[in-house]
């Protein structure tokens, strides 16, 4: 089977060399699975740490499609990110697919397309709240006009992952 594993986290970061990277190798040791990751790398992450990851994944026959992560302007920065892992994403599609990973909400918005188009199963790694986190997180105000429209839109998306997801992780007892 072909897996796209997709995160709004870059492979290069502590994260996703604590978190992420040891999951897709377990996986990746049953031979029936070929997984390619697609990530968002932060530049200077990405510079110190890619060879060092590229071994890894060359060990564990896992393939890399790296994205460079987009800060600024926020929210521009954020629908560019999900351009380019559209334009990413079919191209992968191209070559055969059988299941889509998602970690994040980000990456989900993408994969859902793909779900509904295609009817490529899709597994949504909700980890949590989304847009909930980032209300509590002081990073969006409600009070903000925008930010209250963006928390609408993404509670609006959360109903609609989980509903098209064949499976869903989460890592929350909220």
């Amino acid at each position: 089977k072909q897996i796209i594993y997709i995160s709004y986290d870059g492979i290069t970061d502590p994260l996703g060399q604590s978190q992420i990277l040891p999951y897709l190798f377990g996986l990746s040791s049953n031979k029936n699975y070929k997984i390619t990751i697609v990530s968002f790398e932060k530049t200077k992450n990405y510079l110190q740490n890619k060879d060092v990851i590229l071994n890894k994944l060359a060990k564990n026959n896992v393939d890399w499609v790296p994205l460079k992560y987009t800060k600024y302007p926020p929210i521009f920065s954020t629908i560019w990110d999900v351009y380019k892992l559209k334009k990413a994403v079919n191209k992968l599609k191209n070559k055969g697919l059988d299941i889509i990973h998602c970690r994040s909400y980000i990456t989900t918005l993408v994969a859902l397309g793909f779900k509904k188009k295609y009817k490529i199963p899709l597994i949504f790694d909700m980890r949590g709240f989304y847009a909930d986190e980032r209300v509590d997180g002081k990073i969006w105000s409600l009070d903000n006009f925008i930010y209250k429209k963006i928390y609408n839109y993404f509670k609006s998306k959360e109903k609609e992952f989980l509903q098209y997801s064949d499976y869903t992780i989460s890592l929350t007892t909220n």
